[in-house]
Parts: C-alpha cells; sequence; structure tokens
C-alpha cells in the first residue's frame, strides 16, 4: 500500500516473505543496513520489522516472520500472512532458499495467487552451485509468471540487479497456477505439490553433490550421536564462558573496573573537591561514576560473549542443540521450540519471551515464558561476572556452574509446573526443525551483533542505570527527614533492614551485611545490572569481606533465578495475554529461586559442618524416591493398560478396555 512519508513523498512499500532460515533477515540487513539479528536457525524474526531501503529513501522494506504457507498456526505466521493480505504492500520479495527449492516454492505458488506483485529472490544461490544444483530462471519465470534474480544476501551478491528491478514499482498482477477442481484440501495440496515437482524437473538439474557439500553430512554424524552431542555441547560452551568470562573478556574488564575506574573517580575527586561542595562531589565520584562504570566495566565479556553466541547460531550449530534437546525437553511438557526462546533468553530475556509466539500449544507457551527469564542474560552476566572475579576466587568454574544451575533449573522447573497443571493437555506442538547447511559466519555479521549488544548496554548505562544510580545515592545520603544521614540510617538502610530478615536464611547476612544485598535484590527489579551497582555503592571499602562465598553463590542464584527487570516482566505479562498468568509466573519464579537458593546454602552450611550426617541423609533421600518413583511408574503403567485412551487417568477420560 503506497503511503507518503513526513516529506509528503510517495513511498513504495516491499515486503520481504519467504520460509524460516531462507534469509529474510540477511537481506533486510543488506538492504536497511540495520543491525536486526541474523541466525541460521528459524525463529529469528517473530514480529515485522520495517526500515528504508539505503539507496532509496522513498522505499519502505518490511520483513515478516518466516512461513511455510499462508495458512498460519501459531502467532508470528499469523503476524506475517495478516500483513500480506490486510496490510497490501506494494510489492513481495519472495526469498527462496535456492538449496531446498522445492518445499520454498509451496510458498511462491500462494502468493501468486495474492493481488499483489511479486518478485522472487533466489538466495544462497552459490550454495545451491556448489552442491551441484543448477536452476534455469528464465523456464521458472515462464512457468510461474514472474520474475525470479540470483542473489547471495550473506555476501551482498546480485542485490542491485534485484532493488533496480524492485525500484521501478512493477505494477504487473500475477496470473495463479491453475488446479483441477476439488472440494478435499488434501487433493488440492497433492496437486499442488505435483505441479511443483513438474516445474522444478523442467527448471532444475542436479549433478552429483562434491565432496565439499558432504561437510554437513560427516559433521552432523558427531555432533549429533547420541552418546557425543550433550558432551560436545557442554565443551563448546565452557569454551565459549571462559573466553569471555575469564580469558580476553576477563582481561578486559580487570583494565576497565581496577586501572581505568579508580583513576577516573580519583582526578574527578582531585578536580571538584576545589569546589568545596561535598554533596556535588560525592553525586558524581560516588553516584554517578562509580555506579555507571561499575557495570560498563562489563560490557568486553557481554560482546564477546553473544560474538561467541553468534558464531554458534550462524553456523547452523544452534540448530542441532534444539533438535537434541527436543526430547529431553517433552519431558518436562516444553519441546525444541521452547530451546529456541531458552536459549535467546541468554541475550535478553524481552525478546527470547517475545519469541515464544511460534509456540502455538499455549500451556507449553506460558511454561516457556516461565522458565526462560532462568536463563543468564547479558545483564545478569554483570551479577555473574562481578561476583566471580570479586568473591569467588576469580574461576571461570564458578562461572559455568550458574549456567549449568540455570539449566537444571529449566528442567526442575518445567517438571514442577507440569505436576502442578492438572488440566487436560492441549493439543501436541509438534516440532519440526530444518537442520541448515554448516556455513561459515560472516565476519560482518558477528561484529554488528558484537558492537549492538555491546551498544545496547552502554545506552542502558547510559539511562536506566544512571537514573537508578542517582536515587540510590539521594536514598543512601538522606534519611526520611531529608537530612544528611550515615549509611545506618539512610533511607535505603531503613527499606533494607525492613526486608532483610527475610533473607537471612539465604546467608546474605553471614558476615553481618543482610540489608545491603536485600536492597541489591530489590533494586534489580529496574534492570539486573543495578545489582552491582547498588553493592559497589554500599559496600565499595567493605566487599571482599561482606559475604562468605557459600552466602555468596546463594545470592547470585537467586538473582539469576528470581523475577527478571521490569521490561522482561511486563512482556510476559503482554505474551500471556493477562493479568492472572502474569501473577502466576513471577509468584513461581520468586518462590522457585528463594527455594534453590536456601536449599544451597543450608545443605552447604550442613556438608561443611556434619559431612557424615549430611551423606548418609543424601543417600536415604536418593533410595525413597527411586522407591516412589518405581511405583508411580507401575501404577501408571497398569492404568494405560486398562484405559483405552492410553492417558493413564482413566478417571478423567472415562474410557475403558471391555
Amino acid at each position: 500500500m503506497t503511503k507518503n512519508n513526513n516529506d509528503g513523498n510517495e513511498v513504495f512499500t516491499i515486503a520481504l516473505c519467504g520460509n524460516p532460515n531462507s534469509g529474510k533477515t540477511t537481506l533486510f540487513n543488506a538492504l536497511t543496513g540495520s543491525n536486526q539479528k541474523v541466525g541460521n536457525w528459524p525463529g529469528v524474526t517473530v514480529e515485522r520489522k520495517s526500515g528504508v531501503y539505503k539507496k532509496n529513501a522513498s522505499i519502505s522494506i518490511v520483513d515478516t516472520p518466516g512461513i511455510y504457507s499462508l495458512h498460519p498456526f501459531t502467532p508470528d505466521e499469523k503476524v506475517a500472512v495478516g500483513y500480506l493480505t490486510q496490510n497490501k504492500p506494494d510489492l513481495i520479495i519472495n526469498v527462496v532458499d535456492s538449496t531446498n527449492l522445492e518445499r520454498n516454492l509451496l510458498l511462491t505458488t500462494q502468493l501468486l495467487e495474492l493481488d499483489c506483485p511479486l518478485v522472487v529472490a533466489l538466495n544462497m544461490s552459490d550454495e545451491a552451485k556448489a552442491k551441484g544444483i543448477n536452476i534455469n530462471a528464465e523456464i521458472l519465470k515462464d512457468l510461474l509468471g514472474c520474475k525470479f534474480f540470483f542473489i547471495s544476501a550473506s555476501k551482498n551478491e546480485g542485490l542491485d540487479s534485484l532493488m533496480n528491478y524492485c525500484s521501478v514499482k512493477p505494477k504487473k498482477r500475477n496470473k495463479p497456477l491453475t488446479f483441477g477442481k476439488t472440494e478435499n484440501k488434501i487433493k488440492e495440496t497433492e496437486q499442488r505439490y505435483e505441479t511443483i515437482s513438474r516445474i522444478i524437473e523442467s527448471a532444475v538439474e542436479i549433478t552429483p553433490r562434491n565432496k565439499a557439500a558432504s561437510i554437513t553430512d560427516k559433521i552432523d554424524k558427531i555432533v549429533l550421536n547420541k552418546w557425543l552431542a550433550f558432551p560436545i555441547f557442554l565443551t563448546v560452551m565452557s569454551l565459549v564462558f571462559y573466553l569471555s568470562v575469564s580469558g580476553l573478556g576477563g582481561l578486559l574488564a580487570n583494565i576497565i573496573n581496577n586501572v581505568f575506574t579508580p583513576w577516573l573517580k580519583n582526578v574527578l575527586d582531585a578536580a571538584l573537591i576545589q569546589t568545596n561542595v561535598d554533596w556535588l562531589r560525592s553525586l558524581i565520584v560516588d553516584g554517578i561514576v562509580g555506579g555507571v562504570l561499575s557495570v560498563v566495566g562489563f560490557v568486553p565479556q557481554i560482546m564477546i560473549l553473544f560474538g561467541c553466541i553468534s558464531v554458534l547460531e550462524a553456523s547452523g550449530y544452534m540448530s542441532r542443540i534444539a533438535f537434541i534437546t527436543d526430547r529431553l525437553l517433552n519431558k518436562i511438557g516444553l519441546g525444541g521450540r521452547s530451546f529456541v526462546s531458552i536459549i535467546l533468553g541468554c541475550g535478553c530475556s524481552v525478546p527470547a519471551i517475545t519469541a515464544t509466539r511460534a509456540i502455538k500449544n499455549v500451556k507449553e507457551r506460558n511454561c516457556t515464558i516461565t522458565l526462560t527469564p532462568f536463563m543468564p542474560c547479558s545483564a545478569k552476566l554483570a551479577i555473574i561476572a562481578f561476583f566471580t572475579s570479586y568473591l569467588l576466587n576469580g574461576s571461570v568454574l564458578f562461572a559455568i556452574s550458574f549456567y549449568l544451575t540455570s539449566i537444571l533449573s529449566v528442567i526442575a522447573g518445567g517438571l514442577l509446573l507440569k505436576f502442578l497443571s492438572r488440566k487436560k493437555q492441549t493439543a501436541e506442538d509438534a516440532f519440526i526443525m530444518e537442520l541448515p547447511e554448516y556455513r561459515a559466519p560472516t565476519l560482518t555479521n558477528v561484529v554488528k551483533q558484537m558492537t549492538d549488544r555491546g551498544k545496547a548496554f552502554l545506552i542502558k548505562a547510559g539511562t536506566i542505570i544512571l537514573l537508578s544510580s542517582i536515587i540510590l545515592w539521594f536514598l543512601q545520603r538522606f534519611n526520611f527527614k531529608l537530612e544528611t544521614a550515615t549509611a545506618d540510617t539512610s533511607i535505603l538502610s531503613q527499606i533494607g533492614k525492613f526486608i532483610s530478615p527475610i533473607f537471612i536464611p539465604l546467608g546474605w547476612g553471614d558476615k553481618g551485611y543482610c540489608w545491603q544485598y536485600s536492597v541489591a535484590t530489590l533494586t534489580g527489579i529496574s534492570a539486573k545490572e543495578t545489582v552491582v551497582t547498588t553493592l559497589e555503592m554500599l559496600l565499595s571499602d567493605s566487599l571482599q569481606n561482606s559475604i562468605s562465598p557459600l552466602g555468596a553463590y546463594s545470592f547470585v542464584t537467586y538473582n539469576i533465578l528470581t523475577v527478571p527487570c521490569a521490561a522482561a516482566i511486563s512482556a510476559s505479562f503482554t505474551e500471556q495475554g493477562g493479568f492472572k498468568n502474569g501473577i502466576k509466573s513471577v509468584a513461581f519464579q520468586i518462590v522457585f529461586a528463594y527455594a534453590v537458593s536456601l536449599m544451597i546454602y543450608q545443605t552447604g552450611t550442613l556438608a561443611k559442618n556434619n559431612a557424615s550426617f549430611l551423606l548418609i541423609t543424601a543417600i536415604v533421600l536418593l533410595t525413597a524416591a527411586t522407591i516412589v518413583f518405581a511405583i508411580i511408574s507401575l501404577i501408571r503403567k497398569r492404568n494405560q493398560k486398562n484405559c483405552l485412551a492410553g492417558c493413564g487417568n482413566c478417571k478423567n477420560c472415562g474410557k475403558y478396555h471391555e
């Protein structure tokens, strides 16, 4: 639909449409210069995004979520189909994976039936040639009645030819393919596939695959091996965390935190002390500089971490992890699509929660939304890095253990939610994911993701964290009568002392600083990085001796698993479609985090004081749990034999064998 921009000039709108993992977002980035997330796996785009073509401001480009057909099932598919059928762009560029032409052309034949000009971009044409797939674009044009262009979005090849044609604003309407009349939808689909097969036979010639094309199969025999898959995954992620938290990332963070920040504070303190305005010097040096730079120092670690994750995504490895975890996640009421959101949660909980729109099973979607914030996002990484560096001997093993704790918590939380939910299961959300070919990540995309993440973190530091630092400074410096107060009589201390008894069993006050740690957790609701800011401001001179290693581990665990930041909480309420489900998620996260942290601290304390008693208790509990599990399994199997529906719960389904 042609519209006018703010200058009154006519805007020509082009929609990018195609199957998941066909390269739409890569093409969108190449055309608009945006830094949208690019990954070699489905589910990257969960809502339509728009931008301006960088070579012609009168052309608007819209990136829609990936779809396989115009018959949507999931919320993100409905976004794409709704836009194409209701908003009616001026032109559709159908982005097609040239290496999977037959599957992609199903959508193409449906797009031809829309009242909108269509152009097909044969993406990854270089990969198709490497596999011996030779496509005749002229024959495709004659048979389908629309223009075809060979492109490689990741290498910026063929884009000028494509956009030069699209820029003339073609008005020609499509000529839909004709199929035999039938009232049977399955029969209609069969006819469509038969037509596509005949088109492929006419336009595509395939020569035997060369050795390079079989690399994917050889790698998959190793990384998808049932015995090696998980050890390989743990090894890869351990290397990622070592490089980002303790290796290069840790080195750069130490330079900022231990060299640059003290130097800057000393310089500013020396300059401002001449003003004789003590409150202004305290605000700038202790409040603003101390608060903001306490989290800015972790930017290198965050950028390196997401650079590594970008490489794993772009290479196609993350799709394999989703595939091998699908069966495991099914045991806890989730699936492979849930894994996609959980992994995205390592970046930021907000887009991870939004990505659950791809899950059509409502129960599974709400469960995924509740569990996804358990994964340490980039903000929580600042907490992990801070405690690992200053209170846990700087060992990367502690950082890795927090991620393992998060993964185990997702599993345990899923089992608990599955147990608590007694309602009848809704329709299964079958997980179908294409395993793309392994591809070498492009340096440009990796650098874009790193800089984009670093920029987003710095923007947050310059806005939310800056504001939080000023507020914290004010609450720490004054009492309720707005008089200058000591640390123990300030507004902040009174709030902390009021809520601190709740957290004493978690070990936060084992050295007498419970209210400081309690306040830090409370301020983390605005932004998780603020936890570090608060502790730096309250315990700048006594941080090293403020809490025991076991108490510190309990504190980090609680802040990883408890409610996320306010933005993620808002997204959770929105995506679950109501206040009731949102409150349930928040309550579950708080209680679960408290229970896990309590178990860690109390068990650790018991083990330190009486190891033999703990060992005997653990053996008894494990034996009892094994017996109970065996009894439940036997009862369930017996019920299933007598249950016609096979659900194991005959009282509910009412279906028995005679």
